[in-house]
């Protein structure tokens, strides 16, 4: 508030002076928005690097890391019996014929066998 206060005072009392004050006040401001904007910057890199998830289909399946609209997903291959083979980590698995989706799944239809 203080320096507010200052500024105004400069411009009202000294009108030679106060040009050259509020143009190193605009220098100042423009400085602290462009450390904030860097820092910004840096938050969003971070966060967009964790939440990519692992994706796996095979087998006729569908997987996305989003959503899912309107997709079809048929393994007409002969069944080879037992629960398919663990993905290779955590993330987004499918398998034979299904649909898996880290977000909503719409209007999709998932056949095994003919």
């Amino acid at each position: 508030m203080a320096a507010v206060t200052s500024l105004v005072w400069v411009t009202a009392g000294d009108l030679e002076r106060s040009s050259q004050v509020w143009g190193v006040a605009g220098a100042l401001a423009g400085v602290g928005a462009l450390v904030v904007g860097l820092l910004q910057l840096r938050v969003s890199a971070a966060a967009a690097a964790v939440s990519v998830p692992s994706v796996r289909a095979d087998g006729g399946a569908i997987a996305a890391g989003g959503n899912v609209r309107n997709a079809q997903a048929r393994d007409t291959s002969p069944s080879a019996g037992g629960a398919p083979a663990p993905g290779a980590g955590p993330g987004i698995s499918a398998t034979g014929g299904a649909i898996a989706a880290g977000g909503d799944v719409d209007g999709s239809t998932a056949q095994r066998g003919v």
